[in-house]
């Protein structure tokens, strides 16, 4: 990770890398996406709540089966994204060695009409969620690596979020999560096909509607912890046919002691 990547992740509390996939990859996982298109459902809507700004007819789409598990090639795109070199270079230092997968991956699928997300994060007070800085590095809880598989443009909706909210001491206004005013202080991320949008879920973020009526928001969410700590509850095994070591290692319950660091190449 570099000098300005740990900067500007620890003054945003997210960051946007562009072209970590291949053109190849991206290809693919679309291929993988649309093969298994029986297997997406799409949720009732009700993630707005009551936001009328955020209020749609449909709720997002959303895989009913883990893509590591697809048979092969299909997975394989998937399998990239779960211990990417980049991602373990950026999580080992954000999270620390021995950081693991704490649930996912999950498939987000927006198509025009979609209802937008209710602002959370922040100051929440959940253990799991923080970012401290000591001893001379970064100390993060449960943080996301979304893939995004389809562009999205300035404007166009996605992920959105109110940037330094990681290390807030005052929970954000109603208004502000339900985006009936925003203060001025909500981005939206436009990132290409291929980006990977690393976040701290202890920032404030969420959703906003989807625009375009010409493409889909594919976007695909890994959520790794600390290896000490758990949000969701512990995976029992690694679900992978044949799994390398790495992604045998992402799998492991949350422990004190004994974790190793995972190799970046």
């Amino acid at each position: 990770m570099t000098d300005n990547e740990k900067f500007l992740f620890d003054l945003r509390g997210y960051h946007v890398l562009p072209d970590v996939l291949t053109e190849d990859e991206v290809a693919l996982a679309n291929e993988a996406v649309e093969t298994h298109e029986h297997l997406i459902r799409n949720r009732p809507a009700g993630l707005a709540q009551d936001s009328e700004q955020l209020r749609r007819e449909n709720g997002r789409g959303e895989f009913r089966q883990n893509p590591l598990t697809f048979d092969r090639p299909w997975c394989e795109p998937f399998r990239r994204m779960l211990a990417h070199e980049r991602l373990i270079d950026l999580f080992n230092e954000i999270l620390g060695p021995g950081f693991r997968l704490d649930h996912g991956p999950g498939l987000i699928r927006m198509e025009r009409g979609t209802e937008g997300h209710w602002l959370h994060g922040g100051a929440t007070h959940d253990p799991s969620q923080y970012h401290n800085f000591r001893h001379g590095r970064m100390e993060a809880g449960l943080c996301v690596a979304a893939w995004q598989l389809t562009e999205v443009k300035p404007g166009d909706g996605g992920f959105a979020c109110v940037p330094g909210s990681h290390k807030s001491n005052y929970r954000p206004p109603r208004s502000v999560v339900a985006l009936e005013d925003d203060l001025g202080c909500v981005e939206q991320l436009p990132a290409g096909p291929g980006s990977l949008v690393i976040f701290n879920e202890a920032l404030v973020h969420g959703t906003l509607p989807w625009e375009p009526d010409d493409r889909e928001r594919r976007s695909v969410l890994f959520k790794y912890s600390p290896g000490y700590l758990s949000w969701g509850s512990p995976h029992a095994e690694c679900p992978i046919a044949d799994p390398t070591p790495a992604e045998v290692a992402l799998y492991e319950p949350p422990r004190r002691t004994g974790r190793t660091k995972l190799p970046a190449e």
